[in-house]
């Protein structure tokens, strides 16, 4: 097990949208308000899960935010991180509105390293800029730090 990089383009690194349901993939912290739970796709976004009927979950949306790797709900917003920026989201139908974004978080554009020592897939710039880092089985990894 180790890190891989999870990349994105410059021009993509700050576009916020709203998804059809995606996979969960590498699921990180989970926010639950009312009938709906919130969880972190690390470095990705939020995944929107109404669970109602908690027997039989169904997955709602996706909140495509570049580097988020938290979540809150309050007030019919959601306030999560962009990157290095906090955001504050407004949902509307099927669409996203920003309505604020504030500098708040250090470190979390370009990082070099993954968030614990080990081995972990070497960068490839060819790829684009790195927005966060997954934890997976890897084979034959090169980098150790």
């Amino acid at each position: 097990m180790g890190y891989a990089p999870i990349y994105g383009s410059e021009a993509d690194l700050y576009t916020i949208s709203m998804t059809t349901p995606q996979p969960v993939e590498n699921g990180g912290k989970i926010y639950v308000l009312g009938d709906t739970l919130y969880q972190v796709e690390s470095g990705k976004g939020v995944h929107m899960t109404d669970i109602s009927d908690p027997s039989a979950p169904q997955k709602k949306s996706f909140l495509k935010v570049p580097g988020a790797q938290e979540v809150v709900v309050k007030d019919g917003l959601i306030y999560t991180n962009n990157l290095n920026y906090l955001v504050v989201l407004q949902l509307t139908g099927t669409s996203v509105n920003l309505l604020k974004k504030i500098p708040a978080f250090q470190n979390m554009h370009h990082q070099i390293v993954p968030p614990e020592r080990g081995w972990f897939e070497c960068l490839d710039k060819t790829k684009g800029t790195v927005i966060g880092w997954e934890k997976k089985m890897l084979t034959n990894p090169k980098c150790h730090y």
